[in-house]
């Protein structure tokens, strides 16, 4: 960002109230940076903003749809914000301040020009003790949240907002932040999201107001040029690592959200707070609008983009700058490992995604690789179901007769926080792999491999309810969730089936010869009642080690959950191939259609890796259980009990936990294991990237390797952790045998299969088998 300078002849004024003094007048900056030096500052305005004391606020809330049967609060309770220092202690820290400037000037066309800024002048905290829905039928509280930060805003524009006028600019930035959870008090763990850096600029664009609300936008959406210009890019990052972790001195308020440097030789101390996995997006997007609207969830059954109640909405589309592009910075996804939380060892390995290309040919349904036209948040209360929707349409596949079946989630009568989401469509891919190895020293080597992870989503349709649910050390949050994605036939949009050039595909692909190999013309619902989300502490002796890091972390259960997954094995061209879209050549190969129902409890628990294990100290470890049920159970899911009768790929619904497996030409005659149920439990899982110093080597003689492994206990043999099992499922008596009460071929069936116990290693080792190349960004 450009060096901010004085304007010879800028007003100051120093704002004193009570919560905010300043002793020093400060200048104002011009408007003449780097990025627009044609604009020269006039008269400016400067405000400094201090304080001393911290400030505080009782509650601030948001209402909605007030005096209307589904009126609606939402509250944010004893918020303050402080000074904080670097770790995240308080004491000793500087004063919460800022500086607010504006000035006014003219570009080179003699236009006039407004300026304006805002920056913190040291490091913040801005929290909230809790997080109520003052509404509902209970105050529990959603938990504690605490964001230490420091960055600022700028724009400068033809007035604040103008719709007409398309080289404005806007640069915000947030550096080196934490953003902290915590379920109950300091001494129940918290997640964190650290060393968080997000950036947003535009360059050169649109940022004004229209009858639909605020839009940004640069380029051409939906019709992007064949010459990049700057006009048509936005730049952004958004990178952080999550870390579980807990207060340094349990009791002292100073200390209740402080990353503890790392003890050598001491690495199970209480003190110590341990990576998870990295996360970043990093790069450009090109040809962007981005839209704020006013407007919540709709009456159900309406039209959601007509009728609607009060509350927030947003829409996005753009492309990618890629790695031929001639100028923005390509974008890239990067997953993977963390290094050990404040040690000198900054070994670590990561991936990236990158050289993101459009998957298919632009249409209506799909103008940009990213486009979600409808994002909602909206607070509802007991008055949810003459407003909110609740189900979403669910067809069936490849049949005649195929009829739609509503699939859906009755909202509880308590407050929720929802999140609504129609139409989706990521229909993009990445094009390299990039493998990023850090040594201990913190040098970097970069190796590049012409293969690609491949997740295309098409028609992705999402309601999630957030509910406060308690302040206890496993409560806070709970949800009720369920999300879709269909791939609707070519030839017939009411059909779930074939659609190459617009579905939802998971493949490996080999980019260097532009095809994919995986489950293709995908569709699926994942769907979750009264989930409870917690931020579980670990196991520790009478000294305060950790004795069992996988009994900590992210922790996920329900009693109605249900994952169904229909797809094609199969594979095909890439959309860069040169053959792709000719109707006279083949564009895939097919090789079985698979129908998969889970359902039944489920529990999910990531958590940090022990530093002592042989297998490494920066893995994400993994651990969870299955109790699959019977198709006549009763389900907080709609339509989510299932019948024998239908069961299987050519039928409406499924019979209870079910796969099936069929020639494509042959449906009729599948193959099907039906009525699964019994208990399975996953332990010691590991989410392990393995770099070339974990495989002896230094060099690039090596390949990386992304390794997933666990335990897998079937009935009986599931009772080996019987308190914590039983515990987490929320049972007395987890380790039922596992019964397959039909086996099926077609509609005949052939028996059934019991087995009462069985242990099994599992590991999954992905390996790019093209060799790699260095590469330097």
């Amino acid at each position: 960002m450009a060096q901010r300078k004085t304007t010879k002849n800028a007003a100051t004024l120093s704002l004193l109230c009570g919560f905010a003094t300043s002793a020093t007048a400060f200048a104002m900056q011009p408007l003449n940076d780097s990025e627009m030096a044609s604009v020269s500052g006039r008269d400016g305005l400067a405000v400094n903003i201090q304080a001393p004391s911290g400030w505080h606020a009782d509650a601030l809330v948001l209402e909605t749809d007030k005096g209307l049967p589904h009126e609606s609060r939402l509250s944010l309770n004893d918020i303050t914000l402080t000074g904080v220092n670097a770790d995240g202690g308080l004491a000793g820290a500087n004063v919460a301040a800022a500086t607010f400037e504006l000035d006014i000037g003219s570009n080179s066309e003699g236009e006039g020009m407004l300026g304006v800024s805002l920056y913190t002048d040291n490091r913040i905290r801005l929290r909230t003790d809790s997080l109520t829905i003052p509404t509902g039928n209970s105050t529990d509280s959603m938990g504690t949240w605490a964001f230490d930060f420091e960055g600022g805003i700028e724009m400068q524009n033809q007035g604040l907002f103008n719709i007409d006028y398309d080289q404005a600019r806007l640069y915000g930035e947030i550096n080196n932040a934490n953003l902290f959870y915590r379920q109950g008090g300091d001494s129940n763990a918290w997640l964190v999201m650290r060393d968080f850096n997000l950036k947003w600029e535009v360059p050169e664009g649109t940022i004004g107001i229209d009858s639909q609300g605020i839009v940004q936008r640069t380029g051409t959406p939906g019709a992007p040029a064949a010459t990049l210009a700057e006009s048509d890019l936005i730049n952004l990052t958004l990178d952080f690592e999550f870390a579980l972790g807990r207060s340094t001195d349990i009791g002292n308020p100073d200390q209740e959200f402080v990353i503890q440097e790392y003890v050598p030789g001491d690495q199970a101390d209480e003190q110590n707070t341990y990576g998870l996995m990295h996360f970043g997006w990093d790069g450009s997007i090109r040809d962007a609008e981005i839209r704020f609207m006013a407007g919540g969830a709709w009456a159900d059954g309406d039209d959601p983009y007509s009728q609607y109640s009060q509350g927030l909405r947003f829409s996005s589309q753009w492309d990618y700058v890629t790695s031929g592009d001639p100028m923005g910075e390509e974008f890239v996804w990067r997953l993977g490992e963390t290094a050990t939380v404040g040690s000198s060892d900054l070994s670590s390995v990561k991936f990236e995604l990158g050289d993101w290309r459009m998957w298919g040919a632009r249409t209506a349904a799909k103008p940009s690789p990213h486009y979600f036209p409808l994002i909602a948040i909206d607070v509802v209360n007991d008055g949810v179901s003459d407003i909110a929707p609740h189900t979403l349409e669910w067809l069936c596949r490849g049949t005649s007769d195929c009829e739609t079946v509503e699939i859906g989630i009755e909202p509880s009568a308590d407050g929720a926080l929802a999140v609504l989401v129609r139409d989706g469509q990521l229909q993009a891919y990445s094009n390299k792999v990039r493998y990023l190895e850090t040594d201990a020293n913190g040098t970097t080597t970069i190796r590049e491999f012409d293969w690609g992870l491949i997740y295309a989503l098409a028609n992705l349709d999402a309601n999630i309810y957030l509910y406060p649910d308690g302040a206890g050390a496993d409560a806070g949050l709970r949800a009720d969730l369920l999300v879709r994605s269909q791939t609707f036939d070519v030839n017939d949009a009411t059909m779930q089936g074939n659609n190459w050039d617009h579905g939802t595909h998971l493949m490996i692909a080999d980019t260097e010869a532009q095809m994919g190999i995986g489950f293709i013309d995908s569709s699926f619902i994942v769907a979750g009642k009264d989930v409870r989300i917690a931020v579980k502490t670990a196991d520790r002796d009478g000294a305060g080690k950790i004795t069992d890091f996988h009994s900590g972390g992210l922790d996920f259960y329900s009693a109605d959950a249900r994952f169904n997954y229909r797809a094609t094995f199969g594979g095909g061209l890439l959309p860069e191939h040169e053959d792709y879209g000719d109707a006279s050549k083949p564009q895939t190969v097919i090789g079985a259609d698979l129908d998969m129902n889970l359902e039944g409890m489920v529990n999910l628990r990531f958590s940090p890796a022990d530093p002592n294990s042989p297998a490494g100290s920066n893995y994400l470890g993994y651990s969870g259980a299955l109790r699959l049920e019977h198709g006549d159970r009763t389900s907080g899911i709609i339509n989510g009990v299932t019948t024998l009768e239908t069961c299987g790929s050519t039928g409406l619904q499924s019979c209870g936990t079910y796969l099936s497996l069929a020639e494509p030409s042959q449906p009729d005659a599948a193959v099907k294991l039906a009525n699964i149920h019994g208990d399975i439990a996953f332990e010691n899982g590991k989410v392990d990237i393995i770099g070339s110093g974990e495989r002896g080597s230094s060099g690039l003689d090596a390949n990386p390797a992304l390794k997933i492994s666990n335990d897998i206990l079937i009935g009986e043999a599931a009772k080996s952790g019987t308190q914590d099992w039983n515990a987490r499922m929320n049972v007395s008596d987890f380790g039922r045998p596992m019964m397959i009460d039909n086996l099926m071929l077609g509609p005949d069936n052939l028996g059934s299969i019991a087995i009462p116990s069985a242990q099994i290693y599992s590991s999954i080792t992905l390996e790019p088998q093209t060799a790699a190349v260095p590469f330097t960004p």
